[in-house]
This record gives C-alpha cells, sequence and structure tokens, in this order.
C-alpha cells in the first residue's frame, strides 16, 4: 500500500529484505532517520554535494549509511559542476539558476556562494555505489531531476523497484535559461512509463512510480 513519509510516497509492501534505497539530494539526513526507524536492514545511499548538509550526515554517524559527496546529473555537465548555496534562504541550487526562489524571498536572501562539486550520472549509479540493484530511489535534487530522467536509460530503469520525485515546478523558466534547458520540458509521468515503469502524480509536485518484477 502507498503510504507517504515526509514528502516522498512509498510501497514498504514492495520492498525486499534488506533493501537497497538511494537517497538522492539527502540534505540533514531527516529521510534516513524515518527510514531506518520504518525499515530494518536497508542499506542507504546518500547523495548529497552541499558541504554543510555534508558535515551534518557525517556527526550523525550512521552506521548503514554510505555518503556520496557528489552530485547526480543527467547530461548536462562532465566530472564537476558549479553548486550554488543560497545563504538565508531553506534552498540549495544545484543549477544556479533559482532566480524566482531569490526574488520572493528577498528579505532573507543574503548572498550566493558557489563552489565546485563532483558530479556523476544516473546510469553510471550502480557503479559508483558498487550495488546491482537499487529498491527504491528518492530523489529531491533542486531542479535536475527532469535531466537525470531524460537521461535514464532502460537498463538503468529495470534494475530500480520503485522511484519517488519531486519536481521543481517554480523554477520552470530559471531553468529554461540553464545548462539544463534541453530536458526542462521532459514530462516527468510520461518518461517514467516510457521507462517502464508505472507512474503517476501522488501530490502537487510529486511523482511515484514502481517497476513490475
Amino acid at each position: 500500500m502507498l503510504e507517504k513519509i515526509e514528502l516522498h510516497y512509498i510501497d514498504l509492501e514492495k520492498m525486499r529484505d534488506n533493501p537497497v534505497i538511494v537517497d538522492a539530494g539527502a540534505c540533514m539526513g531527516k529521510y534516513i532517520e524515518i527510514m531506518n526507524k520504518r525499515i530494518k536492514g536497508c542499506k542507504i545511499m546518500a547523495i548529497e554535494c552541499d558541504r554543510e548538509n555534508i558535515e551534518t550526515l557525517r556527526e550523525k554517524n550512521f552506521s548503514n549509511v554510505t555518503i556520496c559527496e557528489k552530485a547526480l546529473i543527467g547530461y548536462s555537465f562532465r566530472g564537476r559542476m558549479v553548486y550554488h548555496k543560497y545563504v538565508g534562504l531553506p534552498y540549495s541550487g544545484s543549477v544556479g539558476y533559482e532566480k524566482t526562489y531569490i526574488k520572493k524571498n528577498t528579505r532573507k536572501f543574503k548572498e550566493v556562494i558557489k563552489y565546485e562539486v563532483e558530479t556523476f550520472g544516473i546510469n553510471d549509479i550502480f557503479t559508483e555505489f558498487d550495488i546491482d540493484r537499487i529498491d527504491y530511489l528518492k530523489m529531491n535534487i533542486e531542479g535536475a531531476e527532469r535531466d537525470v530522467l531524460a537521461a535514464m536509460t532502460k537498463e538503468t530503469a529495470l534494475r530500480i523497484g520503485q522511484i519517488s520525485v519531486s519536481i521543481h515546478t517554480k523554477i520552470h523558466d530559471d531553468l529554461a535559461s540553464s545548462p539544463l534547458k534541453d530536458s526542462v520540458k521532459t514530462d516527468a509521468i510520461q518518461r517514467l512509463n516510457e521507462l517502464g515503469f508505472t507512474a503517476w502524480k501522488v501530490a502537487r509536485r510529486l511523482t511515484y512510480g514502481f517497476m513490475e518484477v
């Protein structure tokens, strides 16, 4: 049965014993804490490129978590990209074109801190973590999710049991003038169904899909 855990949706009945979970956009690990309470024996891969968030994840010292200090991408970057940290805002800009967020939060916004981060592509995810399957992929990567879905191959998709994607609709216009412009029109539900998932919209900006085995 599909249920909501924090922002994302998951069907716990579809999970294997000792499942592999990938948290792309792990932030400070709140979702990981909840998953550890709900799913015994899970192995979690946390993808996060924000330096402050990485430090927080390290401090929490999860025994079952592998931290990947990189950004998950699709087509647009090769090896490294410039990450934008918006000081004063609760948003982090992996693509650095979130002018909409800054405009709406002018009083809170202080400055942008930029630094390079390593990247890896969605179709390299199994090699990156030395795994053969992902039982659940949660993806909240600040606007790059369409790019990842556009780049994902069917071979990759077939090795993912469930996927929950947060679609950042408010920054659509910003993305259209960014390095991710080629994938900005990608329809998440349509793309997931093309890849073989059974997918649908479960909330205002959330898409969920599962792969029949």
